[in-house]
């Protein structure tokens, strides 16, 4: 999901990956309390409809160099959504397939009791497959009952396995990127699966990549229109990009074996700290925080050179008392041991 926000005036308090998560689940609500009670397969659904539907999805944007057409139809848009519904069904984001599969098992209504589920439900509708309303006062998830029938029998399939394993692959190897480095160029996970997708059907769509890559991460675009992967909790994207040099903006994913040493490597420095740390917070952070969160916000600031006193000031702002010195211990043993993102090793965040 495309980060929009500016955080860069806020407190260190007010842009904890808590905080930020919260924000893009606030717009993502109000992005879908917006929308028509209809989808585009509904049968009510006219040309009347068909310009709001093409504004919302990925089209517009994918169109940019294309010759514009001055109206849409509901016949057009089905015709071109079902077109790629094989390979887009595969290339979806971990979270949205897992949300998929839960809403064709239930037959094509799906109450979301997780709030987390807006944003992958956000990125179906998008796709044109989905309606979304409120019942009851809970979010509901709606998907026309063929569109259930033909992603049923597409799920089943020995070769939408095999892309989902590959999916599954680059996107945890994105993951793990972002937790050691804070930010990616787009095109090495994008350029990786391409590779992966060969003698697929769903070999050279860089287009669904592209939107699996946009629906299943943090985003944002650079002067020069480069997607960039960013992790969750970084919280300034433009001021990581400005400490890069421009020869280092073409990022590539490293190796799986270097990735995962590297990876191992971290976990094994980082984990008694974790441990210390959460120990410290039981029965003592807010009721609306767990204390796991409260550890890995601090763990993610600690990333970002975030100095001891403002990480102490986010500590207070967590707790519903004041810091414990064992509290305090084990913050300054996250300040001066947790590795920083590579950009901001060298400097203090200000």
């Amino acid at each position: 999901m495309l980060r929009q926000d500016n955080t860069g005036p806020y407190h260190w308090a007010d842009k904890t990956m808590s905080v930020l998560r919260t924000s893009q689940l606030e717009a993502c609500e109000k992005d879908l309390a917006g929308l028509p009670f209809l989808c585009l397969f509904d049968n009510e659904c006219t040309d009347a409809d068909a310009e709001n539907f093409y504004a919302f999805s990925f089209f517009p944007r994918e169109d940019r160099n294309r010759p514009a057409v001055m109206l849409h139809t509901v016949d057009d848009l089905r015709v071109r959504v079902l077109s790629s519904f094989a390979p887009e069904l595969a290339l979806l984001s971990t979270d949205e397939h897992d949300l998929l599969v839960r809403l064709v098992l239930f037959g094509g209504r799906l109450i979301l009791h997780d709030w987390n589920d807006l944003i992958p439900a956000r990125s179906l509708l998008r796709r044109l497959w989905c309606r979304f309303r409120h019942e009851d006062g809970f979010p509901v998830l709606y998907m026309p009952h063929q569109l259930c029938a033909s992603a049923l029998l597409l799920l089943a399939g020995d070769e939408h396995k095999k892309i989902r394993d590959s999916v599954d692959l680059v996107q945890n190897m994105a993951d793990d990127s972002l937790y050691l480095m804070g930010m990616m160029q787009a095109s090495g996970p994008l350029l990786h699966l391409q590779s992966l997708l060969k003698d697929t059907y769903a070999q050279g769509r860089t287009d669904l990549i592209e939107r699996m890559l946009l629906s299943g991460f943090d985003c944002f675009y650079d002067r020069e229109g480069r997607l960039f992967l960013i992790h969750p909790g970084l919280a300034d994207p433009e001021q990581m990009l400005s400490r890069m040099p421009v020869a280092e903006r073409s990022f590539r994913e490293m190796s799986t074996d270097s990735l995962n040493h590297a990876s191992e490597s971290v976990s094994d420095l980082e984990n008694p700290l974790y441990e210390q740390m959460l120990y410290s917070l039981m029965d003592a952070v807010r009721p609306e925080i767990t204390p796991e969160d409260a550890v890995e916000d601090l763990i993610i600031l600690a990333k970002q050179g975030v100095s001891y006193h403002e990480m102490q000031e986010v500590l207070s702002s967590l707790l519903v008392s004041l810091p414990t010195p064992e509290m305090l211990k084990s913050l300054q043993d996250l300040s001066d041991r947790i590795p920083r993102w590579i950009w901001f090793s060298s400097s203090r965040v200000q």
